[in-house]
């Protein structure tokens, strides 16, 4: 009380107090009732309400009292406000629901046993938990719309089984902005359906199916293929680019049957692509290297034991490097290859081999630093003007199309998309007066970006972001796997050779070894000069998953792990450490890279090298790099020349 006797103004701290079933609280302005009723756990049942799309109140599920207001009002409409007293199992909203399911149910047929929705569908759910214990409607008399459409390769569509929620619709005109379903026809006889009956085009349809609440549009590859509960998940990161999206890895009987999306709203806000999500199936291929092997030039191959393998791969470079010196071995990574793999295959090279020549990629990027990394992709939505140069960086990271879509329709930033060889001039007049500008660029066009980068400069805040390969291009390049520059972007001590120049100077014999750790589709690229390097080299030694060039050609050679078999933690485009988990059991009895690289090393006289399980290379790789330290499980890894955003 202030010295009058008048109550004292309490400060504006952003919140509003609300009470919802007798429970206190206190919440940002602007919060819809619906939100602050699941933070405090209260559940309120939705169809049409969506958290990435705005509110439409379409369905009437949610509707909830609310003290002082005439009747029932919808919760995902409503914004929270001081002394709100809300209730959301009262006799009114109970009869309510049931009546809403009633008619929802009226034509809806009845599919649960054949339909893929059964087990995850919100319709089910809500009718056991919510709705009434018998219909009143003849099941005769029900109307009917057309089943199993065909909508392209991918989506099925079912139009008896659609509730007219309208998320469909909304995604292709909030998320995407292609507009691709509509609604048709009026009354009882409204359905869903593509315009003019084409057939869908969007790079991103398979997200139709998760936002759908109930089985109306479904996966065409997972039609009939396994119910929910048949499933296990891993949680993983979609191995198709360097986006880094977050996935679950779902499978059964040791095949994966599909890949799910999984909101992390700094990354993928829960979108997939429908390359990365419907590239499940080479996951699955038996065409695997599952033996270890000593193939001797000359001689005829047979099968060992790893531990035999690791020893005759050592003897096999220990043999060379006494010979001609380190620098007659070469070390050639993967993209698809883990952080703590990765981290040791430099080591490795550097500390070990004592050679200089090692890459993960065919050609060597001058200048590379960290700051090419600098703007985060939720940070792209902070931008007043983003400029894209050329088509590249959304061909490679698909999903970037549609955060560059969020900012310009829901943050109002402006999108230049200008040609890969745009002029610096040019494009700073085409920028003008913006003061936060994200330039982002492909890395084959990264040498033009650094042009334009300082033209862009000035009194204006300008931060890059470089699409890498591989799911793990990033993470490759902060841990050292390049021929200029150790872990971390430090000078190496002797800069060497790339991945081009190793196989160049491998055909002409100055480079005399190779240790291989794959798969490797940069290296794949190169074919017709990896087949002579490979043949004119003495010792090969690859560490592989599939056959192919380098598994023919080795002398030595050891079962790798696919990416879906392993644990670990991978890097995305912006520098985020991801974890992953094992989703497959591995087609192989050999132990883990890290392991083998660890006994290898051993091998070779290095010391504190014996265990090497993931969850020790891990904690020393973090305690060897702060900034890996610093970002843990799902942060982003700030470099010592980067200042935090």
């Amino acid at each position: 009380m202030a010295a009058d006797g008048s109550a004292l103004e309490q400060p504006d701290d952003g919140r509003v107090g609300v009470s919802i079933d007798g429970r206190d609280a206190r919440f940002p302005k602007g919060m819809l009732v619906l939100d602050a009723a699941t933070e405090l756990g209260i559940h309120i049942p939705i169809y049409c309400a969506h958290p990435k799309m705005d509110p439409v109140a379409v369905c009437r599920m949610c509707l909830v009292n609310i003290e002082k207001f005439p009747k029932p009002q919808p919760a995902c409409a409503t914004v929270v406000a001081e002394g709100m007293v809300v209730r959301t199992e009262t006799a009114e909203v109970t009869e309510l629901r049931e009546g809403m399911l009633e008619f929802l149910l009226l034509n809806h047929p009845l599919d649960c046993p054949v339909c893929d929705r059964g087990g995850e569908c919100d319709l089910q759910d809500f009718t056991f938990r919510y709705g009434p214990g018998v219909s009143r409607f003849p099941i005769t008399e029900k109307v009917h719309f057309n089943k199993a459409v065909p909508l392209s390769q991918h989506i099925e569509l079912d139009q008896e089984r659609c509730i007219l929620c309208w998320r469909c619709v909304r995604y292709y005109d909030e998320i995407t902005g292609e507009k691709e379903i509509v609604l048709q026809q009026r009354g009882v006889q409204t359905l869903v359906a593509t315009f003019n009956d084409q057939e869908l085009q969007s790079a991103f349809q398979g997200n139709l199916p998760e936002i759908c609440p109930v089985g109306a549009l479904t996966h065409r590859e997972y039609r009939f293929v396994s119910r929910p509960w048949d499933l296990q998940r891993a949680a993983g990161v979609c191995p198709e680019c360097s986006y880094g999206c977050n996935i679950n890895v779902d499978s059964r009987d040791f095949e994966v049957k599909r890949f799910a999306s999984r909101d992390n709203p700094l990354v993928d806000d829960s979108w997939l692509c429908d390359r990365g999500r419907y590239s499940f199936p080479v996951w699955n291929s038996a065409e695997r290297v599952r033996r270890a092997a000593v193939q001797p030039r000359g001689g005829e191959s047979r099968d060992v034991s790893v531990d035999d393998a690791v020893a005759a791969a050592a003897a096999e470079l220990r043999g060379v490097i006494d010979e001609h010196s380190g620098e007659a071995v070469a070390v050639l990574g993967s993209a698809q290859s883990t952080n703590e793999e990765c981290w040791l295959l430099e080591r490795l090279a550097r500390t070990v081999i004592h050679t200089p020549h090692i890459d993960h990629q065919l050609e060597a990027f001058a200048d590379l630093t960290a700051g090419e990394h600098e703007l985060g992709i939720a940070e792209i939505e902070e931008c007043d003007t983003l400029v894209v140069l050329g088509p590249q960086p959304e061909i490679e990271a698909p999903v970037l199309t549609l955060r560059l879509y969020k900012a310009e329709q829901k943050r109002g930033a402006r999108v230049l998309r200008l040609d890969a060889d745009t002029a610096p001039a040019r494009v700073a007049a085409a920028v003008g007066t913006a003061q936060r500008v994200g330039l982002i660029a492909d890395e084959t066009n990264r040498a033009h970006a650094a042009r334009v980068a300082p033209a862009l400069a000035g009194k204006r805040s300008v931060r890059m972001l470089t699409i890498t390969r591989g799911v793990n291009g990033r993470g490759a390049k902060d841990l050292g796997v390049l021929p200029n520059l150790g872990a971390g972007y430090q000078s190496a001590p002797a800069s060497g050779k790339s991945g081009r120049e190793i196989l160049e100077a491998a055909a002409e014999g100055s480079i005399r070894a190779l240790l291989l750790l794959g798969p490797n589709p940069a290296l794949e690229a190169a074919g017709e000069l990896l087949e002579r390097a490979l043949r004119k080299l003495s010792v090969v030694v690859a560490i592989d998953t599939r056959p192919g060039a380098a598994s023919r050609a080795a002398t030595v050679l050891i079962p790798g792990h696919a990416l879906l078999e392993k644990a670990g933690s991978v890097t995305n485009v912006e520098g985020r450490v991801q974890r992953i988990r094992t989703a497959l059991p591995p087609a192989t009895s050999a132990p883990p890279e890290t392991r083998v690289l660890s006994a290898l090393a051993g091998k070779l006289g290095a010391k504190g090298w014996e265990r090497g399980d993931v969850l020790t290379v891990n904690r020393a790789m973090r305690d060897a790099i702060p900034a890996y330290a610093a970002a843990g499980n799902g942060g982003r890894a700030v470099w010592a020349a980067e200042a935090p955003a």
